[in-house]
């Protein structure tokens, strides 16, 4: 009998995968699988998970974007190399949803055990991983400082909560940005760097903007305001998705190297990620692969 591991974030999603978990056993038994659950305990314990599954034939991983971020993480540092099924859970799954994996369990599963396994890029932050987005300014602090049951109850709108605490303390950040022979520098409210159709649940890009295997990520660099008009031009901007007010640089890049004075933490698919004020980013192009139709 074909042998799988389930690793399950039980904290994340409103906690639904107490209720869901016997029923995510019982399809994979259904397929043909032998199913070994892992829940895991603290942060990070996915990524030790994954990277022991060698001897599965499939791993599936349910939980939000940060669960889908370790077990990748596990899977590249062991060299394993298998495909990865994902079930989505979390807060908001903008990963998921940049991919067009169904937030319905069933169809999750569909595409986990009828579908093919499609490569997708994945980004190095000074040798840590990530899949969905880098987050330097506003906003940052609020990913990984909102307290779990918070998110669990308010999903998206906790993130909203919180970060409206955070814009009165909110200073520019100097950063030197070079992107190729493209150099960026001076103040900035915000740096992101995605490989996403979806940031925070709230701005939506189209496939004809966003290719999540094409090896580049996309670059948001937001200015400083220098009047409430530019500010409510920023907001416009990042409703509509139009991203050429005055004030922001939108471009696709395969390698960033950036700098700043400001050692302020980056929050790399809603966890915090430490710098020391410099920074090096690639692109790994194809480097895993997920189940889906």
């Amino acid at each position: 009998m074909k042998k799988a591991l389930l690793i399950a974030n039980p904290k994340s999603g409103r906690q639904r995968i107490q209720n869901d978990l016997f029923h995510i056993v019982e399809r994979l038994d259904g397929a043909g699988y032998f199913t070994t659950v892992a829940l895991t305990q603290y942060r990070g314990h996915a990524s030790e998970l994954a990277a022991g599954a060698g001897e599965y034939d499939l791993l599936v991983c349910t939980g939000g974007d940060g669960t889908l971020n370790e077990v990748i993480s596990g899977v590249l540092k062991s060299g394993a190399g298998m495909p990865i099924g994902y079930i989505p859970l979390g807060s908001t799954n903008d990963f998921a949803g940049s991919l067009g994996i169904p937030f319905e369990l069933d169809e999750a599963l569909d595409g986990i055990l009828e579908g093919t396994p499609r490569p997708i890029d994945v980004g190095s932050f000074n040798g840590r991983y990530f899949l969905d987005v880098g987050l330097l300014g506003i906003f940052s602090r609020t990913c990984y400082e909102t307290p779990q049951d918070m998110k669990n109850t308010l999903g998206f709108l906790a993130y909203v909560l919180e970060g409206i605490k955070e814009v009165p303390t909110v200073h520019p950040i100097p950063l030197r940005v070079e992107a190729g022979d493209r150099v960026y520098e001076g103040e900035y409210l915000a740096c992101v760097v995605s490989n996403s159709r979806k940031l925070g649940g709230v701005v939506s890009l189209g496939e004809d903007r966003v290719d999540l295997s094409d090896g580049m990520f996309e670059l948001l660099l937001v200015e400083r305001e220098k009047t409430p008009m530019q500010l409510h031009g920023y907001i416009r901007a990042l409703r509509t998705a139009d991203l050429k007010a005055d004030g922001m640089t939108f471009i696709s890049v395969p390698s960033l190297r950036i700098t700043s004075t400001d050692d302020q933490p980056w929050t790399l698919d809603g966890e915090r990620a430490d710098w020391q004020g410099s920074a090096q980013i690639e692109v790994l192009p194809k480097a895993v692969s997920l189940l889906m139709k």
